[in-house]
């Protein structure tokens, strides 16, 4: 009979999982608690949630909210990054974790999207560009043909005013009004 405390954990890192657009499981082992607790303060400044989790709790909550292999990397000691509103970033926090850290964490692997992504490709989703960075790119591209179109509207304008200009001087010359 499952304890109550582990149906609640269970229920809650569900919610949480079916909520993220992304996981990523990464193990760690000997990090210095000082470590863990100023990664956990920057990693809440990013925008992500990391939990230490239980694996057999983590695999029930994972099947139960319907994210597809996560299981397969919970092994040993783990903890997940859980991204909610932008999808690459909890693989570019545990790239930086990696290569700031190379002998306390291992990225086991995730989940992007729905798709499982085996640790060999978690770098190369950490080089996708956020979505801030894609809207700013789409506003550029967008304002990048507008303003061609003001900048030769406003030089038809320009050589209007100049060519009606130049007729009114030639009419103040002949004397005419």
């Amino acid at each position: 009979m499952p304890k109550p405390e582990k149906i609640a954990a269970v229920e809650e890192l569900g919610k949480k999982f079916a909520q993220s657009k992304a996981v990523v499981v990464v193990a760690f082992q000997g990090i210095p608690a000082a470590e863990m607790t100023a990664l956990r303060r920057e990693v809440r400044k990013r925008g992500v949630e990391m939990q230490v989790v239980k694996n057999t709790l983590a695999r029930l909550a994972a099947e139960k909210a319907g994210v597809p292999g996560l299981g397969e990397f919970l092994r040993g000691p783990n903890l997940v990054i859980l991204g909610r509103d932008d999808p690459t970033v909890p693989f570019k926090v545990a790239v930086e974790f990696v290569q700031k850290y190379p002998n306390f964490f291992q990225v086991r692997g995730g989940v992007f999207a729905g798709e499982t992504v085996p640790a060999e490709q978690v770098k190369w989703y950490a080089t996708l560009p956020s979505r801030e960075e894609l809207l700013a790119k789409l506003a550029g591209a967008m304002t990048g043909p507008v303003r061609g179109l003001v900048f030769a509207l406003s030089g038809i304008l320009r050589k209007l005013v100049v060519a009606l200009s130049e007729v009114q001087k030639l009419k103040e010359k002949r004397g005419e009004q």
